[in-house]
């Protein structure tokens, strides 16, 4: 049998200074799905060093000083929250090789019995549906098809019929949201909202959060106190300059003193102001 981490419990500095959380369901706790009302809510979370970091040398997923249990913990109990997952083609690509896993929850992995029945007790099917965010259409249909129950492809206006149509042959939704080369944003969410997905949550990188950001209503950000260093790095945002930048308020933070080899890290809830 393989065991469930354990964790001691979080300590919360904002806004009720000194009171303990358990670590495992801290997320969930935040019950986004009846604190967002009804409209389109848009939420995503990112783990980022002191240096703003959150990946090295284009590697997959969080630099590897920063990755720890608890941090992937929390950002799947946002995940189970939402109604459907934003991911890049790139994801898709990634699992497609290897190089990445499946991120949704599931019955067969240890421990994500709890993230199911949150899901099941608000009438939800156990698994988010997907939205696969491209502009090119290079990714397997099978691989994409494989990743949840229901998956729609969101692509610009000017892939071809044959892409279009290897994607249904796979039983893929298609929605076009952008034109040459691009995905909007209002587009993309009236797509989705349309097909009944209210709760979205972008697991994709900065690129795509780069498009969603004047849409984005909360941000998780985990703050690993380590200093990262290097030349080639990500950060947040990997698109042009915001204007006006996107303003967000400091909602709830959490210490966690056992971080990575010794190092603490915050748990940040932002919700935006505008």
């Amino acid at each position: 049998m393989v065991s469930v981490p354990q964790f001691p419990p979080l300590l919360e500095l904002y806004p009720n200074p000194g009171a303990e959380h358990e670590a495992r369901g801290a997320h969930l706790a935040h019950d986004i799905r009846a604190r967002s009302g009804t409209a389109p809510f848009v939420f995503t979370g990112f783990i980022s060093s002191l240096d703003g970091r959150i990946a090295v040398e284009d590697s997959v997923g969080a630099p590897a000083p920063l990755r720890n249990d608890l941090d992937w913990l929390l950002f799947r109990e946002l995940m189970a929250q939402a109604d459907v997952v934003v991911v890049s083609g790139r994801y898709v690509r990634e699992v497609a090789s290897g190089a990445a896993s499946d991120i949704l929850p599931d019955p067969a992995r240890p421990g994500d019995d709890y993230l199911i029945r949150h899901r099941l007790e608000r009438d939800l099917p156990p698994r988010p549906a997907v939205a696969i965010v491209t502009r090119s259409g290079g990714f397997d249909p099978a691989t994409a098809a494989a990743l949840s129950h229901d998956v729609v492809v969101a692509c610009g206006d000017e892939v071809d019929d044959a892409t279009r149509t290897a994607w249904e042959d796979h039983g893929l939704d298609t929605a076009a949201v952008g034109g040459a080369g691009t995905v909007e944003v209002d587009r993309l969410l009236a797509a989705l909202a349309d097909r009944g997905h209210r709760l979205v949550f972008s697991a994709a990188g900065p690129k795509v959060l780069a498009m969603l950001a004047p849409a984005v209503d909360a941000l998780y950000l985990t703050l690993g106190a380590q200093l990262l260093g290097g030349r080639r790095f990500a950060t947040l945002l990997d698109g042009g300059e915001l204007v006006p930048p996107k303003r967000f308020d400091l909602r709830t933070a959490y210490l966690d003193p056992h971080g990575p080899d010794g190092s603490s890290q915050l748990f940040l809830e932002f919700r935006s102001l505008d």
